[in-house]
């Protein structure tokens, strides 16, 4: 995202997030599949405790932070000096959290 500068829950090419998601979290073998996604962009230097509170401030985000389902999360936080497109050359840190649940 940073890179190519864009910020959306889809991929650049327009796949979904889902998707992207399976490829490292796969569904086979498995009777039930669920991933849920938090996306936040920041000036460069946000600490993960203002993420965090950031995140629980909205309530979308807040429920999927919540949600019980949920059994496993994968954290990602990319920072970029000058990213173009979406964020003007500036520089941005990028903080991705899929989570996932699985059943047999």
């Amino acid at each position: 995202m940073g890179r190519r500068g864009y910020f959306r829950h889809a991929s650049f090419d327009g796949t979904p997030f889902w998707k992207r998601v399976q490829r490292f979290y796969p569904a086979a073998g498995y009777r039930a599949w669920s991933a849920g996604e938090n996306l936040l962009w920041a000036t460069a230097g946000i600490t993960s405790q203002q993420a965090l509170r950031l995140w629980m401030g909205s309530p979308g985000h807040r429920a999927n932070i919540l949600n019980r389902r949920w059994r496993e999360i994968g954290i990602s936080a990319r920072s970029f000096a000058a990213a173009p497109g979406t964020f003007h050359g500036g520089a941005v840190t990028i903080i991705t959290t899929d989570f996932g649940t699985r059943r047999r």
